[in-house]
């Protein structure tokens, strides 16, 4: 583990708090909403006996520091991170992962630099609010009142359950409780998740995708209600040449719920770039 000082262009400068693990071909995974690094643990352990696994804590998750926080966080300036983080590292292509919220900033960090990639992995995600599929109210509305700082212990664990597949509920606790763990872990404050939401609702890459020429994986999981899965169907369909894996029995931590199935996933896609 270790921190890394950047200073991205029109935004505060940052301690990027990471974590590297293996060697070989470079593999960046962004996280999403409420995501710390800690998310990516089945992914590294299952990796980066093969590959270069790079995990950071993106502005304002973690233990990344900002410095002077202006409150900024645009998509567009979090996928600035990741090319000054890159830069930093002296990381020339890397195959760049992101999910959910991660899965949007790595959308726009493909479209404003191809060049520096290997491949894209888009995880759960969509291609802007405009065109997206939404959640329903129901979904919202525990999405919101679990993510509130003064909670109560049963919307908060009705928020986290919505994120899983009935079946992964039903079956195996313990990666729901692993999940579980790295929220109590690196928490976020819902002014920090308000400003998330914000960025989300102004995000838009839809209309750049179809010029995109990278090797792409779209995944998700089939029982997906916050990021219905049609809205990976549609990003596969408007990606030129992409490849799409809908994981049974996984909701929207497919990576957690399935982390083997997930990595199968991975490994076969950066194989085929190779």
């Amino acid at each position: 583990m270790a921190t890394i000082s950047i200073h991205p262009p029109d935004a505060p400068a940052l301690d990027m708090f990471y974590e590297e693990h293996g060697t070989g071909a470079p593999v960046v995974m962004i996280g999403g909403l409420t995501s710390s690094l800690e998310v990516y643990q089945r992914q590294v352990e299952g990796l980066s006996p093969r590959y270069r696994i790079i995990t950071p804590d993106n502005r304002g998750s973690g233990r990344t520091v900002i410095i002077e926080d202006d409150g900024g966080r645009a998509i567009e300036r979090m996928a600035a991170d990741v090319l000054t983080f890159l830069d930093a590292l002296d990381l020339g292509r890397v195959h760049l992962c992101g999910t959910s919220m991660g899965g949007m900033i790595v959308q726009q960090f493909a479209v404003a630099h191809p060049e520096r990639l290997l491949s894209l992995t888009i995880g759960c995600s969509h291609g802007g609010s405009p065109t997206a599929i939404s959640p329903s109210d129901e979904t919202v509305g525990i999405l919101l009142a679990g993510s509130q700082d003064d909670a109560t212990e049963e919307a908060f664990l009705a928020n986290q359950e919505m994120m899983f597949a009935p079946a992964s509920l039903g079956e195996d606790r313990e990666r729901f409780e692993f999940y579980l763990h790295t929220k109590r872990l690196r928490p976020h404050s819902a002014d920090e998740v308000s400003r998330r939401m914000h960025a989300i609702i102004e995000y838009d890459v839809w209309d750049q995708l179809p010029q995109l020429n990278i090797p792409t994986l779209v995944i998700t999981g089939a029982d997906d209600n916050l990021v219905p899965p049609q809205n990976s169907e549609r990003l596969a369909e408007r990606i030129r040449g992409a490849r799409l894996e809908i994981l049974p029995d996984a909701g929207h931590i497919f990576w957690i719920e399935q982390p083997e199935a997930t990595n199968r996933a991975l490994s076969e896609h950066f194989e085929r770039v190779a």
